[in-house]
């Protein structure tokens, strides 16, 4: 186990993780063999075959990075994805005994990452990875990695090392008061909704995971 999660705040349903990863596809990826490492990275999902099955993640780093050593030697990674998050005021609730809290959903994802070794599966890996990016961030018209010279983009490739990691285990902790009253919760989300400190993505993360417990 990676990170603690009360049973209250257990997240199952592998459809809606795998849409988690999708919609905040940045993570933290972590190795301990010959020490902590962490890299930042954009990653793209690959369903599975199976729904018995979580997918593959991919993705690169600089080939000068450390971290490239452990997960070369196929070493256990795990990435850590997080959602919206905010502070959450006990002055939210109407229940009078209550206490300052943080509100937030995370992914851990652990699995033996392999690297991407054949440069056309990791141009193929890149330009999948900037098209997903583009479609939604992009706006108007993609830019598309076929924009830069072949011999330019070859020269990039030397220097990162791309990787695909089967998902092998999940752990999903979503803690959004959703144990609490049918009032504290509307006191909550009404609070995130006015935006004080840019808690907006997390009111809608969480009004659409009442929504979704509720069974609506």
């Amino acid at each position: 186990m990676t990170i603690h999660i009360p049973e209250r705040h257990v997240e199952a349903d592998r459809d809606y993780i795998r849409t988690f990863l999708d919609t905040y596809p940045f993570a933290m990826a972590i190795t301990t063999a010959g020490g902590l490492q962490v890299t930042n990275v954009p990653t793209l999902l690959t369903p599975p075959e199976s729904r018995d099955e979580w997918g593959t993640l991919h993705w690169h780093i600089a080939r000068n990075n450390p971290q490239h050593v452990p997960l070369g030697e196929g070493a256990e990674a795990t990435l850590i994805f997080h959602g919206p998050h905010s502070y959450i005021s006990p002055n939210w609730y109407e229940t009078p005994l209550s206490v300052p809290t943080w509100n937030f959903a995370a992914v851990h994802c652990t699995g033996r990452p392999v690297p991407i070794t054949d440069e056309n599966a990791l141009s193929a890996m890149l330009e999948r990875l900037t098209a997903a990016n583009e479609a939604k961030y992009g706006g108007g018209e993609r830019w598309r990695l076929d924009k830069l010279p072949e011999s330019y983009l070859a020269g990039l490739r030397r220097v990162i090392t791309g990787y695909e990691m089967k998902i092998e285990r999940v752990e999903a902790k979503f803690k959004l008061g959703q144990e609490r009253s049918a009032a504290d919760r509307a006191g909550v989300l009404e609070a995130l909704r006015q935006n004080r400190g840019g808690e907006k993505p997390l009111a809608e993360l969480t009004a659409e995971y009442y929504r979704r417990r509720a069974g609506g």
